[in-house]
């Protein structure tokens, strides 16, 4: 028996020609390389950028924004409810916003006003890689907290995040 698959080893490597044992490389291996590094898209949506895009006026305009146009939902101050909104948006390479979602809410109305705050927000100023304006993805919490006796949200904060990743 081993006779037999030593003989049968022998015929197959014995049939086999140069070429088919060896297989040359079609293309030149700089040729192929260059072909990965390929410009950006013009479509592209960053996750991480050189310049995070920003709210005109910066951090503190944007505050003032959410104070001045959020308003608690009464359906949440009857229930008492408080919590962290958690929104993505991209901010593209013009400074509009796009592709709204809710990471996270907590219901009761305050997803809902925390989408409205930010989709009529004014434009922002968009992200840039490598000095160019570039479409950004980015991520924010706001904060629902009801001051004492439930007149209204005693503290709306909002904080820039990192990405969220969520399997």
């Amino acid at each position: 028996m081993k006779k037999l698959l030593l003989l049968a080893l022998a015929a197959f490597v014995f049939s086999c020609s140069d070429s088919e044992l060896f297989i040359e490389p079609q293309e030149d291996i700089s040729v192929a390389y260059l072909e990965v590094e390929k410009p950006v898209s013009i479509d592209q949506v960053f996750t991480v950028v050189d310049e995070q895009p920003i709210y005109p006026g910066g951090i503190d305009a944007w505050h003032n924004h959410l104070l001045t146009n959020l308003t608690y939902p009464e359906k949440a101050k009857e229930k008492g409810v408080e919590g962290n909104v958690y929104l993505s948006f991209v901010v593209d390479k013009t400074g509009e916003l796009r592709d709204f979602k809710v990471m996270r809410g907590i219901g009761a109305g305050c997803d809902e006003e925390a989408l409205r705050v930010l989709m009529e927000s004014e434009k922002w100023v968009p992200g840039k890689q490598q000095g160019e304006p570039v479409s950004a993805s980015m991520q924010l919490r706001i904060a629902f907290k009801l001051s004492e006796g439930d007149k209204g949200p005693s503290s709306i904060s909002v904080e820039e995040e990192e990405e969220i990743v969520e399997n």
